[in-house]
């Protein structure tokens, strides 16, 4: 790779005096080259830009994240910033939210409860656009590594704990949160709901396993995506919700369950829920007696899985896409021109296993006929 050019000057710049980058690659064709409002509409519907809002008005500018520009020849005394058109869509829409066609309200409130509306921001200034190119491959592809999940919930956690935030009720600690990082209050309070529930395996020492020490960060998300987005598995772990973040109810014996079934390997075998697609499948079973205790007994989760109601759900799901499909080839049959004898026999075959699907569904109804 090039070396990377130096910024001919780093001074703070007007925000009216900064353009948006009309070739920028990461915006869809469609905005190349258009106006300033559909770039900034674009932004707010695509890029998290109320998040983004929240954050700069909560906290300001951060001046050691200066955006990067190209003097506009086309427009003297102004800058095409190449690098950080977001940032700059958000401190546009702080200084003027009513330039917003999309989500008004949630601008104007992001605007209304602003601390901070910069006037200026950091700049780093070039004179050639191939200089700036250079400067996105290194920090894009060899430099920033923007922090995971995990890290976010640590980082949370120890501010939550901070002064300004110990004497704010829960709902609003999350929003405040959500704010500096520029996040939703949602989002906020799962992470921590998942960070408590790995501080508690952290604290057992992971009850010996040992896969839990590797990969932290992945096995934390699979950790909070089952206790935050599958409400039996919080339940059976003693969560009172999937943002209950307080570690007291946790049930011990039940975590050791679930870190045991999901990470844990005998040589040569996968884990019982090998993948977090099968969490789906675990909640079923948690929330049926009988297939529960099956399963704790040593069965598959595919056979525990037949006790629950998730096999039939799939069938029904199965029989009215097919009856739907069905029912438009029977509408279109007389359009079809070409028809081969290789079509009728594709619909004797369906005909054939309709009757044996009857059979069987009779048979279930009615075992003794």
């Amino acid at each position: 790779m090039p070396k990377v050019p130096a910024p001919e000057e780093t001074r703070d710049i007007p925000v009216e005096d900064l353009l948006f980058d009309a070739k920028n690659p990461r915006h869809p064709k469609t905005l190349f080259g258009v106006d300033e409002p559909e770039v900034m509409d674009w932004m707010v519907e695509n890029a998290s830009i109320i998040e983004l809002m929240n954050s700069i008005g909560e906290q300001g500018y951060f001046p050691g994240e200066p955006l990067v520009v190209v003097r506009a020849e086309d427009h003297p005394g102004k800058f095409y910033v190449v690098e950080g058109n977001r940032r700059l869509t958000a401190v546009k829409l702080l200084q003027n939210p009513e330039g917003a066609k999309k989500r008004k309200k949630a601008v104007a409130e992001a605007a209304q409860l602003a601390k901070f509306k910069p006037q200026k921001l950091p700049c780093q200034i070039y004179t050639r656009r191939e200089d700036v190119l250079h400067f996105l491959a290194f920090r894009h592809v060899t430099g920033i590594k923007p922090w995971d999940p995990l890290m976010k919930a640590r980082y949370l956690r120890q501010l939550s704990e901070s002064d300004a935030f110990t004497r704010m009720e829960r709902t609003e600690k999350h929003r405040r949160l959500a704010r500096e990082i520029g996040s939703t209050s949602n989002y906020v309070a799962r992470l921590l709901a998942g960070l408590a529930v790995y501080e508690e395996l952290e604290s057992r020492e992971f009850y010996g396993i040992a896969s839990l020490q590797e990969d932290e960060g992945d096995r934390y998300s699979v950790l909070t995506t089952a206790v935050t987005s599958f409400s039996n598995i919080a339940h059976y772990l003693g969560m009172e919700g999937a943002t209950d973040a307080d570690r007291a109810h946790l049930k011990s014996g039940r975590l050791k369950n679930l870190a045991t079934w999901l990470f844990e390997r005998e040589a040569g075998k996968k884990a019982r829920i090998p993948e977090s697609r099968d969490l789906a499948k675990l909640n079923r079973v948690i929330a049926c007696e009988a297939a529960m205790e099956r399963f704790e007994k040593g069965a598959s989760l595919e056979e525990a899985d037949l006790l629950t109601e998730g096999p039939l759900e799939a069938f029904r799901t199965a029989m009215a896409e097919a009856r739907t499909r069905l029912q438009v080839a029977n509408e279109i049959v007389h359009k079809a021109t070409g028809l081969t004898e290789a079509d009728v026999e594709q619909v004797h075959e369906t005909r054939q296993l309709v009757n044996a699907l009857y059979g069987a569904t009779k048979a279930t109804l009615n075992p003794d006929e």
